[in-house]
């Protein structure tokens, strides 16, 4: 414990990346420096009760109610959890600066979690393990999207590129290529993932899955070989894609015209409406951005950013 301030950000995230359904995740972090992630603050005092403060341009996309805020719950079950190996704590106000549209496809319902969870961890001294941090986040993340999953709380936590397993707390790095750009497009619109979900049938054919598992494997070959150009090539999305697309106004078009500009891929970050397109040369991002903000942006509020991966993950700040 400390009577200091502190502060834990966590940033934007791309869930799924097209071949990756449920399984894949990118921490994204704007080239221009700018901060893509809410950010949570512990502030030192002695309050009856956990006490919620929330600011942020996304502020107002939020229930007045601290009780259902996804931080307070997260803070009452960390307080639960560390209870139960033995570490006491005690209620703090907490600060949440809500930088991340909610239902936008970016993680944001995980990087309120992760930062909420990292500096609380952080502040008692550590009582939970890495797994057990991440198991935790998980199911707070799942209270929301109605499954347990890690494709935007791991690369949230951890940076990078991972690769994780469905149902638990189990996920892998893997490499990036650096040179690698994601222009990523929010219309300024809120697409929910449970709404996103019930588009997607129960049942798929033999043939789409087999070719989404071999796509799926080839894409972690070739980036584990180095092979920037052919791990490209497998990010197509078969699963989901296919159902979610009638949900994106312009996402089509985008497409097709964010190829032209010279994109290596384009598709929908995580449930959307987010889209995203993977570049490898500067010029070819800067005319992805202009495209996607003239034509996919539909309102004032809407935004784009030309990102890199994001290595660090949440950190203190």
């Amino acid at each position: 414990m400390n009577d200091k301030v502190l502060t834990v950000f966590a940033p934007a995230s791309s869930g799924n990346v097209s071949v990756g359904f449920d399984a894949l995740g990118l921490a994204l972090t704007p080239v221009d420096g700018s901060l893509l992630g809410d950010s949570v603050s512990i502030m030192p005092g002695a309050p009856a009760d956990w006490m919620l403060c929330i600011d942020g341009p996304f502020a107002h996309a939020l229930p007045q109610d601290q009780e259902q805020n996804i931080v307070i719950t997260s803070c009452r079950r960390f307080e639960q959890a560390a209870r139960e190996v033995g570490v006491n704590t005690h209620p703090l106000n907490i600060t949440l600066n809500k930088r991340l549209p909610v239902g936008s496809g970016l993680g944001s319902s995980a990087s309120s979690i992760v930062a909420t969870l990292v500096a609380l961890n952080r502040y008692f001294g550590r009582p939970l393990d890495r797994p057990a941090l991440l198991q935790l986040m998980a199911e707070m993340e799942g209270s929301i999207s109605g499954e347990v999953h890690l494709d935007n709380i791991a690369p949230c936590l951890l940076g990078g590129l991972r690769l994780c397993l469905p149902g638990g707390a189990r996920q892998y790095g893997l490499p990036w290529p650096g040179h690698w750009q994601a222009v990523v497009a929010w219309p300024g619109t809120r697409l929910e993932t449970r709404s996103a979900r019930k588009v997607l049938p129960n049942n798929y054919d033999r043939k789409t899955v087999v070719t989404h598992g071999a796509q799926f494997a080839l894409f972690v070959h070739h980036l584990h070989q180095g092979e920037a150009g052919p791990a490209a090539d497998c990010l197509v999305d078969l699963l989901a894609e296919p159902y979610r697309k009638s949900l994106l106004p312009g996402f089509e078009t985008a497409r097709v015209e964010l190829t032209q500009l010279g994109a290596l891929a384009t598709g929908i970050s995580g449930s959307g409406p987010t889209v995203f397109c993977i570049v490898d040369d500067g010029q070819v991002a800067e005319a992805a951005a202009r495209w996607l903000q003239q034509h996919y942006v539909q309102n004032d509020s809407g935004f784009v950013h030309i990102c890199r991966a994001d290595l660090a993950g949440a950190r203190e700040v």
